[in-house]
């Protein structure tokens, strides 16, 4: 729902209520007057809260959790982008960095040091979980908060403040520095927003703690010679480094029902992706 539609629903019921007060008392317009502000002041904090309901309404359930049972607990949350680059019906696949499992091109946006005065108003903490080839990750949105912190650290993000807003750099270091594709073929790239998806908070997977996982997909636009090149890719096959996979394959995270085995590993947040929706995998 839109954040402005609470505030105008909120503020017609309180007009409303003033006009039926007066038309109640035609002959003592005053008194109706004073009678329906004193009633608007009365009920300002049920309509803030009333506000605050509508603008969360598809976040109940996160709303009431971290609110009151994780309040002062910590809980982890992963903010990343992924990219779908479908040729011939097949979606490029890339290895983790961390795991022997592939997934879609993508990673981990990033903050800017502006946003450290956001981060401190939050208590937040960033996670050192994460190695790469150059160290621990740093500045990835990766990190754990107080949970009554939660809903306000993701409206933060989707404010699009002090943090990383293109979705280049993990498309340059996974295929482009990689020597995957060309750098000159690739030297830029079009893509449109397919959409977004958001876990529900839950135990996560292997650290001791509650959990949200938040991924933007976004769709390649790929001019006619960079699909050439990407098809050229494809008809190379499968490498260690990369895996082209259909949909259903995706779906079953990697196991040919045809062949009755596992072709490879696929993680689970691939499916989410090309899907467009949590499915507790």
């Amino acid at each position: 729902m839109n954040t402005t539609t609470p505030k105008i629903i909120a503020f017609f019921v309180a007009v409303l209520t003033v006009i039926v007060l007066v038309f109640k008392y035609p002959t003592n317009i005053w008194s109706a007057l004073t009678v329906g502000l004193l009633a608007n002041i009365i009920a300002s904090p049920i309509a803030f809260f009333v506000v605050s309901l509508l603008e969360n309404l598809n976040q109940l359930p996160l709303l009431f959790k971290t609110k009151t049972l994780l309040r002062n607990k910590d809980v982890r949350i992963s903010i990343a982008y992924l990219f779908r680059i479908k040729i011939k019906d097949h979606y490029l696949l890339v290895k983790n960095r961390t795991g022997n499992y592939y997934q879609l091109v993508g990673g981990a946006y990033k903050r800017y040091e502006t946003s450290e005065k956001v981060f401190r108003k939050y208590h937040i903490k960033s996670d050192k979980q994460f190695h790469t080839d150059h160290g621990i990750a740093k500045n990835d949105l990766r990190f754990r908060v107080p949970g009554k912190h939660v809903l306000n650290i993701i409206r933060w993000f989707q404010t699009k403040e002090d943090r990383e807003s293109s979705q280049w750099r993990e498309f340059c270091e996974e295929l482009l520095s990689t020597g995957i594709l060309c750098k000159t073929t690739f030297r830029y790239i079009d893509y449109t927003y397919a959409g977004a998806l958001q876990t529900p908070i839950q135990k996560a997977k292997y650290l001791d703690c509650q959990e949200i996982l938040i991924y933007e997909i976004y769709d390649l636009l790929p001019n006619e010679e960079q699909k050439r090149v990407l098809e050229e890719l494809f008809d190379k096959g499968n490498t260690e480094q990369v895996k082209w996979a259909p949909e259903p394959l995706i779906n079953n995270l990697g196991f040919d029902e045809y062949k009755k085995e596992k072709e490879f590993e696929i993680g689970a947040h691939t499916k989410w992706a090309i899907q467009l929706k949590y499915t507790n995998e």
